[in-house]
């Protein structure tokens, strides 16, 4: 490596074991060929990085992502004099393991992928384990459905059935305030995470940290309706902070939970 970046952050998230996270702002800054023992996933979101990938020369832009697997000679350098921002998963191999215990040994097809779609989730992933308290939930469901666009594993043929999904319904209404994992609702069923999540999507269109989110915003519009406080409900229903509450009520219904209260007191 030459010189120093001007800024770099590394952490483990705390929600994915196995997943560091870093976060730089590189200028007069090159890496020398090297290889890693864990899977990286990285991203632009100013400027741009040239690297050579197994004997190829790459440009990474906004929009695309690099896709390293473990012991493949890369190096990196900018693109631009004023130098880029960069976003990395390192996920390491064991970890990936455990989430696809049923697949062969995942591999990347290739270093540079060009996919904005899957850019876009992987950038907004990042930054949201980057705020103060991220959702497991949230953060596990997401991250394995863009690896598993990522790795183009094969389509889930199997989906949860209708008892199993009513089942859940009830679980979750149950402790709608609770926490729950990817790990913990997979057990219900006897699945690893990745199936579950896989089946649960196939069955519902969604995913489960979606569908919890419904489910909350549902009741609570029904608690509303009996004419119980806002921030009574929103905690009630698993919305510890009342912003996100307000925020998400008035993206389901098109009004604020305040106003759908008002309107459903009796006149």
């Amino acid at each position: 490596m030459s010189a120093s970046p001007s800024r770099i952050h590394y952490w483990q998230s705390r929600l994915l074991p196995g997943v560091e996270l870093s976060h730089s702002h590189h200028r007069e800054f090159s890496y020398g060929r090297h290889v890693h023992l864990d899977y990286h996933i990285g991203l632009v979101q100013q400027g741009g990085q040239k690297f050579i990938h197994k004997g190829s020369s790459h440009n990474l832009v906004r929009g695309q992502l690099s896709t390293v697997n473990p012991d493949e000679m890369h190096d990196g350098l900018s693109l631009l004099p004023e130098g880029y921002e960069v976003r990395v998963f390192a996920i390491a191999p064991e970890q990936l393991a455990r989430w696809l215990p049923d697949s062969p040994e995942p591999f990347f097809d290739q270093g540079l992928q060009r996919r904005p779609d899957l850019y876009q989730g992987f950038a907004r992933l990042h930054m949201y384990l980057d705020q103060p308290e991220p959702d497991a939930l949230l953060a596990e469901s997401q991250l394995l459905a863009l690896l598993g666009e990522l790795l183009h594993l094969a389509p889930e043929r199997h989906a949860l059935a209708d008892p199993q999904i009513r089942f859940l319904r009830d679980h979750l209404l149950g402790q709608l305030d609770g926490h729950h994992s990817l790990e913990d609702l997979a057990a219900l069923f006897g699945l690893d995470r990745f199936a579950f999540l896989r089946q649960f999507k196939k069955k519902t269109g969604m995913t489960p940290y979606a569908w919890l989110k419904r489910l909350r915003l549902e009741r609570g519009k029904l608690l509303l309706a009996r004419g119980l406080p806002v921030s009574e409900v929103a905690l009630a229903v698993g919305f510890f902070d009342q912003s996100h509450f307000h925020h998400g009520f008035r993206q389901a219904f098109g009004l604020t939970p305040a106003d759908y209260r008002q309107q459903m007191l009796p006149s």
